[in-house]
């Protein structure tokens, strides 16, 4: 069930590891969001994918903002496990017609498998070959992730735990994208040789990335987006180019300010995403202001 549950992590994981542009507000992950045309408030609640979900508990006020609204509102929603495993392995399988010795170099290609077998407690390229670079990749992410949080339970996430606390009672729980979307960030938003090569700098670089996960971890649990987004935004170990970024984050942010509105309108909404989807221009905090809603932090 665990390693179930990890594929459907994989497709959301990335959504926390790259920021938008500066924020001024910070020291909160929950928001409220008033005014214009709503009958009732909706929150806005930033996690962090791989939270215990005993952590949402924690949260000042989380629990309490929760239960005063109508539904839950996450990225996709997380409760059809097995037919989101289906299509994400099927996304993360590499072409028939290409093979890794055609994107590397030999030299490059043994510091791959060698890194990844070390890295993946003893699983080289020749047991992952059949995967797409960036799927790879994604499992190393998810993995250093779980060494930075003991304890970690792929299972008992914060943002699966909110959504099964909601059906629990019986709200509706609705999803900004789909599987599909998801995957097409993922995987079909760059080409395979500039995904191998993205693998091959996070494995040459793989201390100083996992220290800075370890740093991402510590900012989230004080609440911190501007230290959070300063991270990011100073990282030059392996950027990503502006439209990489773009498709990660300013582009989905964009689109679902596109279905929040009438979504709020509706039914007052709990609204779950990863917490650097909040911060900067354009993140929903100051897309939501912009578009006339009253935004306040709930108390840290």
């Amino acid at each position: 069930m665990k390693k179930t549950i990890l594929y459907c992590l994989l497709i959301i994981v990335a959504g926390s590891m790259y920021a938008q542009k500066g924020t001024d507000k910070s020291g909160y992950l929950l928001w409220k969001i008033s005014g214009k045309d709503l009958y009732k408030p909706s929150y806005l609640l930033g996690t962090m994918h791989l939270k215990p979900g005993e952590y949402f508990d924690n949260i000042p006020g989380a629990k309490a903002a929760l239960q005063d609204c109508e539904q839950v509102v996450g990225e996709i929603p997380v409760t059809d496990i097995i037919g989101m495993q289906i299509k994400m392995r099927q996304a993360m399988l590499m072409p028939s017609d290409t093979t890794y010795k055609m994107l590397y170099s030999d030299d490059d290609y043994r510091f791959v498998s060698d890194k990844v077998s070390s890295f993946a407690s003893g699983y080289g390229m020749d047991n992952l070959s059949k995967f797409k670079p960036a799927a790879i990749q994604l499992t190393l992410i998810a993995a250093a992730y779980m060494k930075n949080s003991p304890g970690v339970d792929p299972a008992n996430t914060m943002d699966r735990y909110i959504q099964l606390e909601a059906a629990k009672e019986q709200k509706p729980v609705l999803g900004l994208e789909t599987i599909e979307d998801q995957i097409r960030v993922l995987f079909g938003s760059t080409s395979l040789q500039s995904q191998a090569d993205a693998l091959l700098c996070f494995l040459k670089n793989t201390d100083q990335l996992t220290a800075l996960i370890a740093e991402q971890i510590k900012y989230y649990n004080q609440g911190d987006l501007n230290k959070l987004y300063q991270q990011f935004k100073d990282d030059k170990i392996c950027p990503l180019n502006p439209s990489e970024t773009a498709a990660i984050n300013k582009d989905r942010n964009k689109a679902w300010m596109e279905k929040l509105p009438l979504i709020m309108k509706n039914r007052s909404s709990f609204i779950v995403v990863g917490a650097l989807h909040l911060a900067g221009d354009d993140g929903l905090l100051n897309l939501l202001e912009k578009a006339g809603y009253r935004i306040e932090p709930v108390g840290f």
